[in-house]
C-alpha cells in the first residue's frame, strides 16, 4: 500500500494537471496529511466511514487523497428526523483554486470564516506560517477538534468559536480574508477588517445559485471585484451551532393542488439547467429553489419563500401552479431580462460592498448597476 505522503504527492499531480494548482501551494498540499484532519466521513448513502476500522481503512485513505469533498459532520434539523449536513473536508480542486485566486504573499496575514476540519488552516499556515493565520467556526467542537489536530500536525493558528459573520475584530486588519461557507451577501465586518488593497474570497449565493468572487479594498469602506465561473456550493453560513439550516427555521412546503392554476407553456423549462441563467433568476428570485420530481426527473419543480409553487412538465409543458405568486411566470420574466441583457457569463458580473451594507451587482462595469 501507498503511505500517505505518496498519495498527497499523487492527489497534487492530479490538482497541477486540472491547472488549478498554484506552484506556491505544491508544497502544502504534498506536506499537509489531510488523513490527519479528516479521519472519519459519511458517504453519500449517510453510511459512516471510520478509518481506525481495519475493513475500512484501504476506502477510507483513498478518499480522504482523492479529489472529492468529503462530509465529517452531520446535524438533526430541528423537530425534523431528516439530517443536514453542517461540516465537510471541500474537495482539493476547489480548495486549490480559491487558495490561488486569494494571491497571498509572504507575510500577509489571513482570516478564515468556516475552520471545519482544519486541513484548510493548516494549508494556509504551511505557507504563511501559523503565527498569521486566524480562522473561526461557529461549532466549538469543530473548533477544539481543529486545534487539536493542528497541533498534532505542527501548526498553531489563532482560533475562535463565534458568527463568522461578525469576523475577528480582535486580531484585525487582514490582507486576506477566505470563507469556505456560502453568503448571500459580503457580511460589513468582513470589509471593515479587511486592510487596504486587501482581497476577500467567498462563495456568494442564493437558494439556487452559487458562484466564488474576488473582491479587493478599493476605498476604506469599499470592497469591489468579479465573479467567477466556478461554483462554490458551499454549506451557508449560519449563527447557531445547533441548527443546520441558516436561518434557523423551517422550510416546509405543502403542495397543495386544490385551486392549482393549469395551463401550456411554450417556455422551455430545460433553461433552469443554465448556470448563467440561473445568475440572473437568482437575481430577480433570491428565494427561488428548484429542484426535479420525484417519480419523473423531466418535471421541474420552482418554489419560493412564501409557499408559491410551480410545477412543469418537460415533456408535456403542462404547468401547474399556485400560490400567492405566479411563480412559473416570474421565472419566465427572468429568462426575458437575461436575454435582453445579451445572456450574458456569470463572469461577466461583479460586485461592489460597503461596510454600511449595501451590496450592488452590476453587468461588465460597476457603472452599470442592476441590483442594489
Amino acid at each position: 500500500m501507498l503511505n500517505w505522503q505518496d498519495k498527497a504527492r499523487a492527489l497534487s499531480a492530479e490538482l497541477d494537471a486540472l491547472g488549478v494548482l498554484d506552484p506556491a501551494w505544491r508544497a502544502a498540499f504534498e506536506d499537509v496529511p489531510r488523513h490527519l484532519f479528516v479521519p472519519s466521513f459519511y458517504r453519500n448513502d449517510n453510511s459512516f466511514v471510520d478509518g481506525t476500522h481495519p475493513e475500512m481503512h484501504a476506502e477510507w485513505l483513498s478518499a480522504v487523497y482523492s479529489d472529492e469533498s468529503l462530509v465529517t459532520q452531520q446535524i438533526a434539523i430541528p423537530d425534523t428526523d431528516s439530517l443536514r449536513p453542517t461540516s465537510s473536508s471541500t474537495k482539493p480542486s476547489l480548495m486549490s483554486r480559491m487558495l490561488g485566486m486569494l494571491d497571498v504573499a509572504d507575510g500577509h496575514t489571513v482570516m478564515e470564516i468556516g475552520t471545519g476540519t482544519g486541513y484548510n488552516a493548516a494549508l494556509l499556515s504551511h505557507r504563511l506560517g501559523g503565527d498569521r493565520v486566524a480562522s473561526i467556526d461557529i461549532d466549538p467542537a469543530l473548533v477544539e477538534q481543529a486545534r487539536v489536530r493542528l497541533k498534532e500536525a505542527g501548526f498553531n493558528p489563532f482560533l475562535t468559536a463565534g458568527d463568522g459573520a461578525h469576523g475577528i475584530r480582535s486580531r484585525t486588519p487582514f490582507d486576506r480574508v477566505i470563507a469556505t461557507c456560502a453568503v448571500p451577501a459580503i457580511p460589513p465586518p468582513w470589509v471593515d477588517q479587511l486592510a487596504d488593497q486587501g482581497i476577500i474570497v467567498t462563495d456568494v449565493r442564493a437558494e439556487t445559485f452559487s458562484a466564488l468572487v474576488t473582491a479587493t479594498k478599493i476605498a476604506p469602506d469599499v470592497v469591489q471585484g468579479r465573479f467567477h465561473s466556478t461554483p462554490g456550493h458551499f454549506m451557508w453560513l449560519r449563527a447557531d451551532a445547533g441548527n443546520p439550516q441558516r436561518d434557523g427555521g423551517k422550510r416546509d412546503f405543502v403542495f397543495n393542488i386544490d385551486d392549482a392554476r393549469r395551463s401550456v407553456t411554450t417556455f422551455d423549462p430545460a433553461i433552469l439547467r443554465d448556470h448563467d441563467f440561473g445568475f440572473v433568476l437568482a437575481l430577480c428570485m433570491p428565494d427561488i429553489t428548484m429542484s426535479n420530481g420525484l417519480i419523473n426527473t423531466d418535471v421541474y419543480v420552482v418554489r419560493t419563500g412564501d409557499g408559491s409553487w410551480a410545477e412543469v412538465d418537460a415533456t408535456t409543458r403542462v404547468t401547474t401552479q399556485n400560490g400567492a405568486r405566479s411563480v412559473w411566470d416570474e421565472v419566465r420574466a427572468a429568462a426575458r431580462r437575461w436575454a435582453e441583457l445579451g445572456r450574458p457569463e456569470r463572469s461577466r458580473f461583479g460586485l461592489t460592498v460597503t461596510s454600511s451594507g449595501e451590496q450592488h451587482i452590476w453587468l461588465d462595469r460597476p457603472d452599470n448597476v442592476l441590483t442594489g
